[in-house]
C-alpha cells in the first residue's frame, strides 16, 4: 500500500497494546479510542466499558472526557474508535451501524474469534460499511 494521506498508519507498539487491550478484556467487548495527525496514531487511550458485556459496548464517559481533553490539549484529533469482538468475525454489526455517533471517524474492529487476534478498519454508514486500507509502521 502506498503512504497516501488517507491511509491510518499505526506504530507497532500502539496496535499491539490495542490487541492486548482486546485479549485481557475477553469475554467482555472492550473499547477505546485512537488519538493522533492524520494519518499517523501517536497516541492510545482504552475505556472501560460501562456494560461489561460480551455482545455490546459503551465507553465510560469520564473516561471518554479525559481521552478527548487529553488529545485536544496537544491539537490532536481522534483517528479511530475501536472495539473488539470476543466471539465474532471482525465485520460491523448491526449494532455497530445503528450506533455510530462519530460519522466518519473509522472503526477498527479487532475479533478474537480465531487463536491469532484480526483487525479490520471500516467507515460505517447508517446501513453499510466500506473496508478501509491501513498499514503498521514498524518502529
Amino acid at each position: 500500500m502506498s503512504d497516501s494521506p488517507r491511509i491510518l498508519t499505526l506504530p507497532r507498539a500502539i496496535h499491539d497494546a490495542m490487541v492486548d487491550h482486546c485479549v485481557r478484556e475477553a469475554p467482555l467487548e472492550c473499547c477505546g479510542i485512537l488519538g493522533g495527525f492524520p494519518p499517523l496514531v501517536s497516541s492510545f487511550h482504552p475505556l472501560r466499558n460501562v456494560s461489561a458485556s460480551e455482545t455490546r459496548y459503551d465507553a465510560d464517559p469520564r473516561d471518554l472526557i479525559d481521552a478527548v481533553n487529553s488529545l485536544r490539549a496537544r491539537g490532536a484529533e481522534i483517528l479511530a474508535i475501536y472495539h473488539s469482538h470476543p466471539r465474532w468475525a471482525a465485520i460491523p454489526s448491526q449494532t455497530d451501524l445503528r450506533e455510530n455517533y462519530y460519522g466518519e471517524v473509522p472503526r477498527i474492529i479487532v475479533s478474537l474469534l480465531n487463536s491469532e487476534p484480526e483487525v479490520r478498519i471500516w467507515r460505517l454508514d447508517p446501513h453499510t460499511f466500506e473496508e478501509l486500507p491501513w498499514r503498521i509502521a514498524e518502529e
